[in-house]
């Protein structure tokens, strides 16, 4: 008999034993503890759900710079399911999350009261996912702080430009994506000696920009290219002995992630790098045969015109004591106010000219004033 996969939206790459354990061999700061919890029945494992022990986790930290505004949940101390860059959060399991949820909440509680932590949850679960409607039940507080953008690949990077409804931006990007070649780049896929130290140094660039740690530094990717390579690709671009940027992209299953991004931001403009590694991007899907592409979470208006489309991703959080719940119930209504991610996503349709689709032109799903 088939099993169901929770949850249903994906993210079978950020459950992969490689995938945990190349974060766990490097770690990059503020991670601490890893703290998996597992389910059995019967002595059968039936769902796991990946958590660690974090100080400022960088899926908020950055969102006070970024939007000009402070609040002590961007700095806490939390437990949360999963870590960078890892988006389609959530437990792992082959049964319904409503078989174990309540397990798996108390569990976490007990947990994160022992590590004297105020704050506990699920950052980043799709807002269709199951286990979404068990912690609202639960009293779980959610906020729409991140959306990723996908696509269902139409099996050639020529036949996805044409699926952009602006004829003018297929030319545009065409021109763009090849400027950098023309005025003398070149583009490499294999990695050598003093690469993941100039690469990492540009993910720090992009880190720096958004006001947190730098996410991956370079001992943290020699781990990710270890631990990982039957399922990494890097791309990067180059001019001369320059790196202008890179992009790490997972291939798992048939699913193209585009995973961790480096960008040189003194000839980004001028050569188009940006441009030129979605169009490799693009290139790469059609030769690995992909049947779609996650290209992550931000950069909501590019993505909208290339045909990557926003799905809405909720955090779920509770709070440990009376102090911990007030700093999630002020904390969320601050990040709220400030984020306004579903908003920010409609005006990237209108700027567009673009729909709004339903689900961020209307209410939505999860009452964020429940927090």
């Amino acid at each position: 008999m088939e099993r169901r996969r929770y949850p249903s939206g994906g993210g079978a790459a950020f459950h992969s034993h490689q995938w945990l354990t190349a974060y766990e061999t490097a770690p990059p700061a503020p991670l601490f503890h890893a703290r998996h919890f597992c389910h059995r029945t019967d002595g059968r494992l039936d769902a796991v759900a990946p958590f660690y022990e974090v100080q400022e986790d960088p899926h908020y930290a950055g969102y006070g710079p970024d939007y000009d505004f402070d609040h002590p949940i961007l700095h806490t101390r939390m437990l949360v399911g999963h870590s960078w860059y890892s988006y389609f959060n959530g437990v792992c399991s082959v049964i319904d999350p409503a078989e174990i949820v309540d397990d798996l909440v108390g569990t976490l509680g007990e947990v994160a009261t022992h590590l004297g932590v105020p704050i506990f949850g699920f950052p980043g679960v799709p807002e269709s996912d199951p286990l979404c409607g068990e912690l609202e039940q639960r009293g779980f507080s959610p906020i729409y702080t991140e959306a990723t953008s996908g696509a269902d690949f139409a099996g050639t990077a020529e036949a996805h430009l044409d699926t952009l409804r602006s004829q003018t931006f297929r030319r545009e990007f065409r021109r763009l994506s090849t400027k950098g070649l023309r005025l003398g780049a070149h583009v490499r896929t294999n990695i050598e000696s003093g690469d993941v130290e100039r690469f990492a140094k540009l993910v720090e660039d992009v880190c720096t920009r958004h006001g947190v740690a730098t996410i991956n530094p370079p001992e943290n990717l020699y781990s990710i290219f270890e631990n990982l390579r039957e399922y990494v690709y890097f791309v990067s671009i180059w001019l001369n002995d320059e790196l202008l940027g890179g992009f790490v992209l997972m291939h798992f299953e048939d699913t193209l992630y585009a995973w961790i991004a480096g960008l040189n931001y003194d000839y980004h403009k001028e050569l188009g790098t940006y441009y030129a590694l979605y169009a490799q991007t693009l290139q790469l899907a059609e030769r690995l045969g992909v049947k779609r592409i996650e290209m992550g979470r931000s950069m909501y208006g590019f993505k909208v015109r290339m045909g990557f489309h926003p799905q809405p991703l909720v955090s779920w959080f509770a709070g440990v004591g009376s102090d911990g719940r007030k700093l999630v119930r002020e904390g969320i209504a601050s990040l709220d106010e400030h984020c306004r991610t579903r908003s920010r996503i409609a005006e990237a349709y209108e700027n567009n000219k673009l729909e709004v689709p339903k689900m961020f032109a209307g209410p939505p799903r999860f009452a964020v004033s429940g927090a």
